[in-house]
């Protein structure tokens, strides 16, 4: 049986929030958050894979996919994107649900479940981002590149999509095949949701363009491993060896340790592939998210 795809909007203070759902709205919901520049479709091949017991909610963050930006202006930081989460749990009203997320929006479910204890039951992450380390001598830096970047640049990074520079849609599969190693068909479905024709075979990008220096916390190492280490909710972390590969992990190990969570919550799994190795080769990750998703409760203490 094949799950149906439907696709429609929320209000939110803002504007609009775009949802994409697969599955029977009477089974526990499963919220699916993508990373940054990024949209709901990057969740479609896995879903296809997945236990057909969930209700699946894509949602595409302000500024990405179809959803509405933020209003322009100001500096973005992780905590409005989880302010954009809570108006999607709101709305559902939900009590609890799974969390499933990748990269950016991992870190966005990481500080959600900060903000509001108790509403993730699981939280199954691919590939997180590690908060920004920051310690005290760095600090100037870190303002800098948060902010003196944005404010030295404030036109470009606010500019209206109709301003902005034309791409050949073909140059623009193949520089994101490339860059996400994707293959085409999933570089096709994101393009999709992420530009507008420009005519004569040219595209522009509609991402909110402040998504690629958004605001994150200034946690000293100290602090970030407290935050991860004190979580209680079970946690699965799938971690693509190509990341490992190119450094990411370097500065924050912790993700990968299962022995360093004192609530012994946590697992880790690591799998052959590259940053999106979910959307790009789901079925290496299928067998740790189902079983995590029908067994994770009564396998939670290892």
């Amino acid at each position: 049986m094949v799950l149906l795809e439907k696709e429609w909007f929320i209000e939110a203070p803002w504007g609009r929030i775009c949802i994409v759902a697969w599955g029977n709205c009477y089974d526990p919901p499963l919220l699916a958050c993508h990373g940054s520049i990024d949209s709901a479709a990057c969740f479609r091949p896995l879903i296809k894979l997945l236990p057909h017991k969930f209700y699946y909610i894509g949602v595409e963050l302000p500024g990405n996919g179809k959803s509405d930006p933020f209003p322009p202006g100001v500096v973005l930081s992780i905590y409005d994107y989880v302010y954009a989460i809570q108006v999607v749990v709101r709305h559902f009203r939900w009590e609890r649900f799974v969390f499933m997320a990748h990269s950016f929006g991992a870190a966005v479910a990481n500080i959600f479940n900060l903000c509001y204890p108790g509403k993730i039951s699981k939280l199954i992450q691919f590939d997180p981002v590690a908060g920004k380390i920051v310690v005290p001598r760095d600090f100037s830096t870190w303002y800098e590149k948060s902010y003196g970047e944005y404010f030295n640049n404030i036109d470009f990074f606010n500019a209206p999509v109709e301003n902005t520079k034309k791409v050949l849609r073909e140059e623009a599969l193949q520089n994101m095949m490339k860059r996400r190693s994707l293959p085409l068909e999933c570089a096709e479905a994101t393009l999709e949701r992420t530009s507008v024709s420009a005519g004569n075979g040219f595209v522009r990008y509609t991402h909110d363009r402040r998504m690629k220096i958004p605001q994150m916390p200034p946690f000293s190492m100290e602090q970030y491993k407290d935050m991860m280490k004190n979580v209680k909710t079970p946690t699965l972390t799938i971690v693509a060896q190509g990341s490992i590969d190119h450094g990411y992990y370097k500065l924050s190990s912790l993700e990968m340790d299962e022995e360093k969570y004192p609530n012994r919550n946590c697992r880790v799994r690591f799998v052959e592939g590259y940053h999106d190795v979910h959307f790009s080769n789901p079925e290496r990750v299928v067998p740790f998210v189902a079983e995590f998703l029908m067994n994770g409760d009564s396998k939670a203490k290892l």
